[in-house]
């Protein structure tokens, strides 16, 4: 018996010096809006223009994983104060009033020498079958100019604990994606002609689709 015991560690120490390697990282850039991002290796990486975003890069994995950047117009009063607290006040309202977010926490930060917002709410979803679904949202803002970058990541859940569990799920890794977030100097300079709030309409659910669905009123 122990020698049983002894063959099947060996089989599963070799098993486990054949498995292979994770994908090694890879910074994607678009240069359109001059932008990049590492996304999480080994996720189905994405790019479209929708129209709520000029522009989307994002990736997905088949677990719920998602992180995608939608550039789109900054929208009026979004942030345009000197003062943190009215800038979050602003955000927080944006959220509430135009992406139907509530719960909204937002805090300012500093990511590859850019100063950003990061919100965090709940929204309440109908799917397609016509139930209403919670949704946990994590988003972090970058300004240039007339444009609003927003790394979004979300999770999908029956309850609002199912929510935050899905997304917590995934929350490291997208985490590593967000704090790799950078705009690059001299670029992007925002001549596109869409309009957009950050926030779109798809299911996100890996079948093509980046954007969240319309909120439930």
């Amino acid at each position: 018996m122990v020698a049983a015991f002894a063959v099947l560690a060996v089989l599963a120490a070799l098993a486990a010096c054949r498995q292979p390697e994770p994908p090694p990282a890879v910074r994607s850039t678009n240069a359109e809006y001059g932008f990049s991002i590492v996304l999480p290796p080994g996720w189905e990486t994405f790019e479209e223009k929708t129209k709520d975003c000029l522009a989307v890069l994002g990736s997905r994995n088949p677990g719920g994983g998602l992180v995608y950047v939608c550039v789109s117009r900054r929208p009026p009063d979004f942030a345009a104060s000197q003062s943190e607290f009215v800038n979050c006040e602003q955000i927080k309202t944006y959220v509430e009033d135009v992406l139907l977010g509530r719960r909204v926490e937002c805090q300012g930060m500093n990511i590859q020498a850019r100063h950003a917002y990061e919100a965090l709410y709940l929204r309440d979803v109908a799917d397609a079958s016509g139930n209403v679904r919670k949704q946990f949202v994590n988003q972090t803002y970058f300004i240039r100019g007339d444009l609003l970058y927003a790394v979004t990541s979300y999770a999908m859940g029956s309850t609002e604990a199912k929510a935050h569990a899905a997304f917590n799920a995934h929350s490291d890794v997208v985490l590593r994606s967000v704090m790799s977030f950078f705009l690059h100097s001299g670029q992007g300079n925002g001549q596109g002609n869409g309009q957009g709030n950050g926030q779109g309409n798809g299911q996100g659910s890996g079948q093509g689709k980046s954007q969240p669905p319309p909120a439930a009123k």
